[in-house]
């Protein structure tokens, strides 16, 4: 059964101002592998755990990163970005992890094997385990979907695999012409500022690379029979997918 983030104790900011940061990593603050050290994600973790947010660079822009259980979680993020009640997608750090969360698909599967980690969002039908509130309430899912992605962002894949629970990914927009932020500073303006708005709440910032220059590609996986709906444009190319799922459907009829 997938499990949703489990609060251990409060996070202790004694001394913090609600606005700042508990933790501020860098690009050159990482181990010789150039992974998070084992300090930055213990720290991470316990402010995913005291329903906290981090800012990480994503595939094609900074995001803001939680464990997304409640609606009030959903809602700060909301707040943070001045964004509005659209659904929110989940990152993870592996395709185990993703076929807990999902219910079983071929077709989304090979899009997983095929694409990620990679610039695309598969969005498909939630396993049937996670209960409803946190599909429509948490989530804002409409018909039990959940849109799926596995980052090639190292910082991001950490971070979820730091809980063993998906994380939200949610870019930060410029505010003024809704494009997505791919500089840090800016970045962390814009979460700093809405920190504020709701009132204060434990982060941490993680300044890295951005991948890609455009978004992710968005597709919808209607069932096992090929059919797709088609959402977004974005870096992987839509043909290409479409191919996919024709080699996919393909593949079926011949076993």
């Amino acid at each position: 059964m997938p499990q949703l983030s489990i609060r251990f104790r409060a996070h202790d900011k004694k001394g913090i101002l609600m606005s700042e940061p508990s933790l501020i990593v860098r690009r050159d603050d990482r181990d010789a592998q150039g992974n998070l050290r084992p300090e930055h994600l213990d720290e991470i973790g316990r402010t995913l755990q005291a329903s906290g947010f981090v800012l990480l660079p994503s595939d094609t822009a900074y995001s803001i990163a939680a464990w997304l259980d409640t609606a009030q979680i959903r809602d700060n993020i909301n707040t943070i970005l001045k964004r509005g009640d659209d659904p929110i997608s989940l990152a993870f750090p592996s395709l185990d992890l993703v076929r807990e969360w999902m219910e079983p698909n071929r077709i989304a599967d090979l899009l997983f094997r095929r694409f990620t980690p990679g610039p695309i969002t598969v969005v498909c039908r939630a396993s049937r385990l996670i209960p409803a509130d946190v599909t429509e309430e948490a989530w804002r899912s409409q018909n039990r979907t959940i849109g799926i992605r596995i980052p090639n962002s190292a910082e991001e894949r950490q971070v979820a695999e730091a809980g063993r629970t998906p994380i939200t990914t949610v870019a930060v927009r410029d505010l003024a012409s809704n494009d997505p932020v791919t500089s840090f500073t800016k970045a962390f303006e814009i979460v700093q500022a809405g920190m504020e708005r709701i009132g204060g709440a434990p982060w941490c910032a993680i300044e890295g690379e951005i991948l890609y220059p455009d978004t992710s590609s968005v597709v919808e996986i209607i069932g096992e029979d090929g059919s797709c709906r088609w959402i977004r444009d974005g870096a992987i190319p839509e043909p290409d997918i479409r191919a996919c799922i024709a080699d996919a459907m393909a593949a079926l009829q011949e076993s």
